[in-house]
């Protein structure tokens, strides 16, 4: 998981802006690194760099689900409210990363292993079908 490390490291650096402790070239800076994150790690088809984009705005309430009272003390404040919402993005990143890969196996696979481990599966398989053959043996004797 050392993209989600990533991800960490950015909502670390994130919070420098947050409280206004770099201008607005350190800010693009981190936005253009962000997007290439983002894109690395997910590549182009993903709604998180079009929700990324937007919380650069500050247009990205609807994406990230903010609750609404955070919506509206954040109107008055909009570089503010910007920040809290690519925090927001950035944690929906780390989210999407720790759901991909619990992924579940294909059942074939499963299958084959429980297969290998146990000799007793074939074995009852091999007697279920000696037992027919027998009951037929003993028919063909009583006729």
């Amino acid at each position: 998981m050392p993209d989600t490390l990533v991800f960490t490291e950015q909502i670390k650096k994130l919070e420098a802006f947050r409280h206004g402790e770099a201008d607005s070239t350190e800010l693009d800076e981190f936005d253009a690194e962000t997007e290439q994150l983002i894109l690395r790690t997910f590549r182009e088809d993903t709604h998180l760099l079009e929700a990324y984009g937007l919380a650069i705005m500050g247009e990205a309430e609807s994406i990230v689900n903010m609750p609404q009272q955070a919506q509206e003390d954040a109107v008055q404040d909009l570089p503010r409210k910007a920040i809290e919402q690519r925090r927001q993005v950035l944690e929906a990143c780390m989210a999407e990363l720790t759901v991909v890969p619990e992924q579940p196996k294909p059942r074939a696979a499963k299958k084959k292993a429980a297969a290998k481990k146990t000799g007793a599966g074939q074995k009852k398989t091999r007697t279920a079908k000696k037992k027919p053959m027998a009951a037929k043996k003993k028919r063909a004797k009583r006729r």
